[in-house]
C-alpha cells in the first residue's frame, strides 16, 4: 500500500494529536457502504487494550519488531516493560507523532523497504496485515517475515474471521466476491477525512483455517492463540 492512500488518515491523527478533538476517518468501501472510526481508538493506552492486545504484548520476546504501528500504543508499552523496539509504519504523520510521543526507533517504510536487521518477534497488531491485500500477498509478506527472523524467532499477528459476521451488508459483500471467483475476505477501499480521499486500497480479513494453510503452503508454521466474540484472532507464526 502507497502513503497516498494513507494521507486522509495521516492527516486525522496530526489533528488529533495537536488539538485533541472530536475526529474520526471515514472508510468507503468499493460498493458505496461507509463506516467511521474515532481516532482516539488509535491513541489508547494499556488499560484500553483487549484481551488479545494483551496476551500479543505478553508473548513478545528479544527485539521486537513493530510494523504498521500506527501512533504507537504497542510500542510504547513493550519500551515500557524494557524491550528493544523498532517501531514502523508508512504515514510520515503518524511516524512524527511516534517520535513526539518518545518512541526511541521508528522508521518511516512500507513492509518490505525495512532497513533495521532480523527480529526475535515482528508485531503487527491492529490487523495491519490484512494491508497485504490478498492471499498470495499474506503468502508473499510472511515468506519476507521469515527472512528477517532470528532463530526462534515468531510472528503474532491478529486478524478477523470472515465467517463470524451476521449482518446481511457484510454477508452480500462476502457473496458478491464468492460469485466474482475471489476469497471472500478481500475488501477494496478507500479513507477520507474532511474533503480528503485516499487512493483505493485492497484490504483482507482471511479466517483462521485459511490463514493456516498459507503459512503451512511456505513452511512455516501457525498456531491460534486466542478468539474473540466478535470473530478476531491472534496467531502466532514460527519457522
Amino acid at each position: 500500500m502507497k502513503e497516498k492512500g494513507m494521507e486522509p488518515f495521516g492527516l486525522a491523527l496530526e489533528d488529533f494529536y495537536n488539538d485533541k478533538k472530536d475526529v474520526e476517518i471515514t472508510l468507503i468501501r468499493d460498493d458505496g457502504f461507509e463506516f467511521n472510526v474515532p481516532i482516539a481508538y488509535f491513541f489508547r493506552g494499556p488499560k484500553d487494550f483487549t484481551n488479545l492486545e494483551k496476551e500479543a504484548i505478553r508473548l513478545c520476546k528479544g527485539k521486537v519488531l513493530d510494523m504498521g504501528a500506527g501512533v504507537g500504543p504497542h510500542s510504547l508499552e513493550l519500551q515500557r516493560l524494557g524491550f528493544e523496539v523498532y517501531a514502523t509504519d508508512i504515514s510520515s504523520q503518524a511516524c512524527e507523532i511516534m517520535k513526539k510521543r518518545g518512541i526511541k526507533n521508528v522508521q518511516c517504510t512500507d513492509f518490505y523497504n525495512i532497513e533495521i536487521g532480523s527480529f526475535d518477534t515482528i508485531l503487527l497488531l491492529g490487523r495491519s496485515i490484512g494491508f497485504v491485500g490478498n492471499l498470495n500477498g499474506i503468502k508473499k509478506f510472511l515468506s519476507f517475515c521469515k527472512t528477517r527472523l532470528n532463530p526462534e524467532g515468531i510472528i503474532i499477528c491478529d486478524s478477523i474471521d470472515i465467517n463470524s459476521t451476521k449482518e446481511k451488508i457484510f454477508l452480500d459483500y462476502i457473496e458478491k466476491n464468492r460469485k466474482l471467483g475471489k476469497y471472500p475476505g478481500e475488501a477494496t477501499l478507500q479513507m477520507k477525512y474532511k474533503n480528503i480521499l485516499g487512493d483505493k486500497f485492497h484490504n483482507i480479513q482471511i479466517d483462521p483455517d485459511t490463514f493456516k494453510k498459507c503459512t503451512q503452503e511456505i513452511g512455516l508454521s501457525c498456531k491460534i492463540l486466542c478468539r474473540e466474540e466478535d470473530g478476531q484472532y491472534l496467531v502466532m507464526i514460527s519457522p
